[in-house]
Formats: structure tokens, C-alpha cells, sequence
């Protein structure tokens, strides 16, 4: 009996490659913000949920946020006062500078009197430029800490009341809108399974190759690694290819 298994193997061989089906990508998440996870919603585990599936506290952020938002107000509205004043100090400057009753003194005050409201207003356009800065990567911290996934979740890696820093792994996520098949070629067929249409399980299918790698693997010295890839409704199966 183990005489004929082994030779219909042989024969299978003979016009087919095996390979298991696996998600096209899988991502390992890890958070890009430090802080307490105060939500985490298991239920969206293998689903593709849509929404925050992980939130990490930002409370004091978002507090900060709100000051610097009233802050820039402010300094926008120091901004357009200021402007006027550079108007009118620059207007009395060029009355001076022409009139010869007045002294080379009392020129030169209106001079530095208007270069001085210039430093001003620049000085407050550095400042709520700093703040606009601020506010842009607080935002951003902010969006981190609220976590939603494009793709499959596979796994969620915290629980609520955890603590997570910077790179710590938060989840696996996979890409299932198509699927990647990995066999084993021999070098000297490779050649022969180019532009050929791809059977999985002895039907034509939507496959493509992907990537040959042109390098013998590990295992399989003989052989290069080819990759497929297409729409397979079951990932973990085994199944035969065939390029003919």
C-alpha cells in the first residue's frame, strides 16, 4: 500500500507543484504613540471592521490641544494689530525722513521706533507659526492614539489597562483581497512555466506569477521559489498547480 501511495506521489509530481494558500500580506502593527490603552475591541478580530478597534488615552493631549488653539487665536489677533502699527509707524517714518525741520536725532528714533514694530510682528508670526506646529503634531499624536485597521484583523495584541510605548506590537493585520501560493520549481523548468496559464486543483484560474526568486532555496536546492498570486476562496488549503 505505501508502494502505491508513493508512486501516485511521484506521479503527481510529475505535472503538479504543491503549495499552501496564504494572505497576499500580513502586517505586524506596532503603535507609534506611548500611552494607557483605555479600549480595545476584541469582537473585530478576524473581521475586516471598520471603525477604532484601539484607543490609547489622550486626554491631556487633546486638553493641551484646545490651549494652543486659544493661544493662536490670540497671537492672530496680535498679528493684525500689529500690522496696522507697522503701517502707520512706517508712514510717520518716511513724514520724518524728508522734513528738514526736524533733527538727524529725532529721524533716526522714527526709524528705529518702525524697525522695531517690524521685529515685533515678525517675532509673533515666528510664535504662531511654532504654535501652528505644535497643533499639527499634537493632531497627529492624537490620530495615533485612536487605531483603526485597513486591512483583516487577525489578532489584537493588548487588552485594556495596558500600557504601550513606542513600536510596542499592537496587532496583525492581513491583506485577503487576494492570496499568494508559494512552490517549488526546478531550476531547469523554470523557463518552461513562463506565459503559461496557471490550474489550481486541475481548473484554470485567475493566478499570475508574481515573483520567481532567482536564487536556489534553502530547502529545495534544485529548485527556485515562484509565487503566485489571485483569488482562492479558502486560505491554509494545499493545492496543485500546474503551468500548462
Amino acid at each position: 500500500m505505501k508502494k502505491v501511495y508513493m508512486s501516485l506521489l511521484a506521479s503527481s509530481l510529475l505535472f503538479g507543484y504543491y503549495g499552501k494558500v496564504e494572505p497576499y500580506q500580513t502586517y505586524n502593527i506596532k503603535s507609534d504613540v506611548s500611552g494607557k490603552v483605555i479600549e480595545v475591541n476584541k469582537s473585530s478580530e478576524a473581521t475586516n471592521y471598520k471603525g477604532i478597534v484601539i484607543k490609547i488615552d489622550d486626554y491631556q493631549n487633546k486638553v493641551d490641544l484646545k490651549n494652543l488653539k486659544t493661544q493662536l487665536k490670540n497671537f492672530e489677533i496680535i498679528k493684525k494689530s500689529q500690522k496696522e502699527i507697522v503701517k502707520r509707524k512706517k508712514r510717520i517714518y518716511e513724514i520724518y525722513k524728508n522734513l528738514k525741520t526736524k533733527s538727524q536725532i529725532e529721524k533716526d528714533n522714527k526709524f528705529f521706533d518702525y524697525q522695531n514694530s517690524i521685529i515685533a510682528l515678525n517675532q509673533t508670526e515666528n510664535t504662531i507659526s511654532n504654535l501652528k506646529a505644535q497643533i499639527s503634531k499634537l493632531e497627529d499624536t492624537i490620530s495615533k492614539k485612536n487605531i483603526s485597521f485597513k486591512n483583516y484583523i487577525y489578532e489584537i495584541k493588548v487588552n485594556k489597562g495596558d500600557f504601550v510605548n513606542f513600536a510596542t506590537p499592537i496587532a496583525t493585520t492581513m491583506d485577503i483581497s487576494k492570496v499568494k501560493i508559494a512552490v517549488f520549481v526546478p531550476i531547469d523548468k523554470i523557463d518552461t512555466i513562463k506565459n503559461k496559464k496557471i490550474y489550481i486543483n486541475d481548473k484554470v484560474s485567475n493566478f499570475k506569477i508574481d515573483k520567481i526568486y532567482k536564487v536556489a532555496d534553502k530547502k529545495y536546492v534544485t529548485s527556485y521559489k515562484v509565487e503566485i498570486i489571485g483569488k482562492y476562496p479558502k486560505i491554509s488549503d494545499i493545492v496543485k498547480v500546474e503551468f500548462k
